[in-house]
């Protein structure tokens, strides 16, 4: 490389660098200011049940429908439904639609004082198998793909354990924990009655969402400081600044857990270790994973501090009789949910295996 070769790439560099700096501080007062840079919900939607708090979205595509059966997404009972649509290009939905499903979102709503009693068959009896009639009647299909994320693949096979008549085609679990035998320390405390619930409560009954915050961030305690620095350097590129508030965003926005669901998650998922011990209780009665014939698709991310690999691909050993099929992939409880990777590498891989196992139209 000549000189003056050399010379000119390296005040490229310090130009671009300084064009960086600036947009960088530029954007970094906007953020600091609360700009939009991400605003929630961007993808159209209509709603089309509702029960109490809770209800379900159908999003609006012009993109042809392939498939006969559509896809619902649901997180658990402590996050915000909105993370199924974060932001344009990062959007779970949009991408469903894309590929060519009808896509849903069913969301549990934030209990208030008068949910405080709810259990786990308030939801799994009595909104869920409602919803999914909702969502099947408005897809005119017999039947609906249950994409479950973190907490709600877990409530999904307990579902089906003590409903297998549910009209489930399949079900894909995602970054959802089965053996509750060492999931931290708050989950342990919490399991050996070091940390009692009832401490935990707020005025309205429910387990706080900061506490539910708190137990995550105790995972990892230098996290925010780690993604703050993150930020500032690529502060200067709108597409991750976009990401980084959408993202970060949901994981600020945890909300409560009545305190009826919190008992039986803490006494049946916790101290009992019921999925792997096959002691599920619904409804008073015990259920079995037996009956659970539905195809699951447990999708795992290797370097997952919430769900582990040992924890999360469990299930296959757990359903006798399903087919599970494992995916792993080289990455974390978030991002294999939300990002780049998502995007391009994940997703497409476990759209592929909905698309496989369900009926094309036409």
């Amino acid at each position: 490389m000549s000189p003056e070769t050399e010379q000119s790439g390296l005040l490229g560099a310090v130009r671009r660098e300084v064009r960086r700096g600036a947009t960088r501080t530029k954007n970094g007062v906007k953020y600091a200011r609360g700009a939009e840079f991400a605003p929630p919900h961007p993808t159209a939607s209509d709603v089309i049940w509702r029960h109490g708090n809770a209800h379900v979205r159908h999003y609006r595509s012009d993109a042809p429908r392939r498939f006969r059966q559509p896809v619902v997404a649901y997180l658990g009972l402590v996050g915000r439904s909105y993370i199924f649509d974060l932001y344009k290009g990062g959007s779970i939905v949009e991408m469903l639609m894309d590929y060519g499903f009808d896509a849903y979102v069913l969301d549990w709503g934030v209990p208030d004082t008068v949910d405080s009693e709810n259990t786990l068959e308030t939801y799994l009896r009595g909104y869920l198998p409602a919803a999914l009639d909702a969502i099947a009647a408005e897809a005119n299909a017999d039947s609906v793909n249950i994409f479950g994320y973190c907490m709600g693949g877990i409530m999904s096979v307990h579902a089906l354990a003590a409903q297998p008549h549910l009209p489930v085609h399949t079900l894909t679990t995602l970054a959802s924990p089965f053996d509750w035998s060492d999931l931290g320390a708050f989950v342990n405390a919490m399991k050996d009655g070091k940390i009692e619930l009832e401490e935990l409560l707020d005025d309205s009954g429910n387990l706080p969402g900061s506490v539910i915050r708190q137990s995550f961030k105790a995972r990892k305690p230098t996290g925010d400081i780690v993604n703050y620095a993150n930020l500032w350097q690529h502060m200067w590129n709108d597409r991750y600044v976009e990401g980084y508030q959408a993202i970060n965003r949901f994981l600020s926005d945890h909300i409560p857990m009545a305190r009826g669901a919190a008992e039986q998650i803490r006494d049946q998922w916790m101290r009992d270790n019921a999925f792997i011990h096959d002691t599920l209780r619904f409804n008073g009665r015990r259920v079995s994973l037996a009956n659970i014939t539905t195809p699951v698709h447990a999708v795992i991310a290797e370097r997952d501090d919430i769900a582990p690999v040992a924890s999360a691909s469990i299930l296959k050993e757990i359903l006798p009789n399903a087919t599970v099929d494992l995916l792993q992939i080289d990455t974390g409880h978030v991002s294999l949910f939300a990002g780049r990777q998502s995007v391009k590498e994940v997703m497409p891989q476990v759209f592929d295996w909905i698309g496989k196992h369900s009926e094309e139209i036409g």
